[in-house]
């Protein structure tokens, strides 16, 4: 693959990570602090919304992976979905306060599932294409992991634009200053949306498929999907380490704020992402020198081992913390970098056993498993704060606040990751197996109809 290529497959994964950030780390503390809008209300809207989410991730899959169009099965669908997209984000960001809590609730809730509706329409069919643009063992993981390596960007410039919005512009104190600063913030990704999607829509290629590889009745499929044990051995690993993530990310911000007493939760989130994004070429190397599984156990332990530590931490420590963040941050980059491209390897391993390509049903799948973790995080990680005393927009919270905040920030990813490690010992699938696997397919469909490039 050509280096433009895969620059361009990348592209998205820049914003559409930025989006995601914004709207599990910021937007609920704006919407707490600044818009007003109640901690359980929040976390019920958010729960449910991606309980819908999810229900969907697997249909639009589906269709993508049945779609038959000139230009190919994917990009149709990331080209609808993007516009509306960026349009519901503006809509999020300049979210009015409502006085009767349900109807806000109601009027928040709506516009939540409509967001999710066209980000599932631009996020699975987009992780489907990159699954099946090479089938080279180690290429896959490059491929695979220049988009990781975006999503890290794209997560590391979300932590830094509330910081960089606004400087230079006189914008006012208070609460209308922030509602003013993430209308610009909005704004800014909604442009990123349809530049960088269109971008990849122009410059990356779909295959072509054999008709004997297109997947037929979907219902039927989901036993065979479910019975692809290297799926479910990755998917059990990956969804544990991934809710433990989400909750770290919802919790953040209030953890820096409250626990350590400091403001520079964004700070400490971009070191975190720079350095996790500068290690990913190293994390692709070690997956090629180690395979991906040992490199993947590898960069989980490095994360907790560093992390778990940050329990101990109270006001004023500050500068242990970046310590800690440094050091976790080395393992950063391949845990997020590696399990993509195990994933393509066992969608692989389920056409060398079914002989279809259901790139779609996978990430669709996948794709509930990574919005059910963001989902819980925020629906049970709320409740469970507002439970312990805490009391949004105060400055000093009650000892049980604080150590609720330790417990979920720190605790909580450390034991999912310890549990996904375990987890990830099973897993099958080693360079020598999946070339066998693809010779293997590749001398079942020479003497049929061939792939090509449209």
């Amino acid at each position: 693959m050509t280096p433009r290529t895969i620059a361009a497959y990348g592209a998205p994964g820049l914003v559409l990570a930025a989006l995601a950030l914004t709207f599990y780390v910021f937007l609920p503390k704006y919407y707490a602090d600044v818009v007003g809008i109640d901690l359980t209300v929040l976390g019920v809207v958010v729960l449910l919304s991606r309980v819908w989410d999810a229900v969907i991730d697997p249909a639009i899959g589906a269709l993508s992976d049945r779609t038959r169009s000139r230009w190919g099965r994917r990009r149709p669908w990331m080209a609808f979905g993007a516009i509306p997209l960026a349009g519901t984000f503006m809509l999020l960001v300049v979210l009015p306060h409502i006085e009767r809590p349900l109807l806000e609730g109601l009027y928040l809730g709506a516009l939540t599932f409509l967001f999710f509706l066209f980000w599932t329409m631009v996020t699975v069919p987009y992780e489907a294409l990159g699954a099946e643009l090479s089938f080279v063992y180690d290429e896959r993981t490059r491929l695979l992991g220049v988009r990781e390596g975006a999503i890290l960007a794209g997560t590391l410039l979300a932590a830094l634009i509330p910081i960089a919005v606004g400087l230079g512009v006189d914008l006012p104190a208070g609460a209308a200053g922030e509602r003013q600063r993430y209308w610009l913030i909005g704004l800014t990704y909604a442009v990123l949306v349809m530049l960088l999607v269109g971008v990849c829509l122009l410059f990356v290629r779909e295959r072509t498929w054999a008709e004997s590889q297109r997947p037929k009745a979907f219902f039927r499929n989901l036993k065979t999907i479910w019975g692809n044990g290297p799926f479910r051995i990755v998917l059990a690993a990956y969804a544990t380490s991934a809710l433990g993530v989400s909750v770290a990310a919802t919790m953040i911000l209030f953890y820096v704020e409250h626990v350590l007493g400091s403001r520079a939760g964004p700070v400490f989130l971009a070191i975190y992402l720079g350095i996790g994004t500068a290690t990913v070429p190293v994390w692709i190397y070690l997956a090629r020198r180690l395979e991906k599984r040992r490199a993947w156990l590898l960069a989980l332990g490095v994360n907790t081992g560093a992390f778990v530590w940050a329990i101990f931490l109270g006001r004023g420590d500050a500068v242990l913390f970046s310590v800690i963040v440094l050091c976790s941050a080395l393992g950063l980059g391949g845990v997020m970098a590696l399990p993509p491209s195990m994933q393509a390897d066992v969608i692989d391993y389920d056409e060398w056993k079914t002989g279809a390509r259901r790139e779609g049903e996978y990430i669709g799948f996948w794709s509930i498993i990574k919005k059910l973790a963001a989902a819980l995080s925020a629906g049970l990680a709320f409740p469970i704060l507002d439970l312990s005393g805490y009391a949004p927009g105060a400055v000093e919270q009650v000892p049980t606040a604080i150590w609720t905040l330790r417990l979920l920030y720190v605790g909580t990813p450390s034991v999912c990751n310890l549990i996904a490690m375990a987890i990830a010992w099973r897993y099958p699938i080693s360079r020598g197996m999946h070339e066998g696997i693809r010779r293997e397919i590749d001398l079942r469909m020479a003497a049929g109809e061939p792939l090509a490039l449209r």
